[in-house]
């Protein structure tokens, strides 16, 4: 399930996101895109779907909530005057990319 609408995964890199959508659907999970998540009760957790209010009724839930930025450290050093560079989850955290964390970091390296 995600949160975002549209095909879950379709962010995925072009060269190995297809892999994981397939081995997910080789072993018939059911994936949801546009999901607004309710509440989780005895009977399970509440969801929203495309408007449509549903139940799965589980035992366990694992919440992958996301990531925030945190620059408190690179505000302090800006302040001090300390050059700073801010990349990868540090920088937007969002949209975790690895690819652009390290095309953000061969940058900051080229320049140093």
């Amino acid at each position: 399930m995600q949160r975002t609408p549209g095909k879950p995964g379709r962010r995925l890199n072009k060269t190995t996101g297809w892999v994981h959508r397939a081995a997910l659907k080789a072993k018939g999970v059911q994936t949801l895109g546009g999901v607004a998540y309710e509440r989780i009760d005895e009977a399970g957790l509440h969801l929203r779907v495309d408007g449509e209010s549903r139940l799965l009724a589980v035992d366990n839930v694992v919440i992958c909530a996301g990531q925030e930025s945190n620059r408190a450290l690179a505000d302090e050093l800006i302040a001090l005057g300390v050059t700073t560079h801010v990349i990868g989850g540090a920088d937007v955290a969002a949209e975790l990319d690895a690819k652009r964390a390290i095309a953000q970091a061969t940058r900051v390296a080229a320049a140093l």
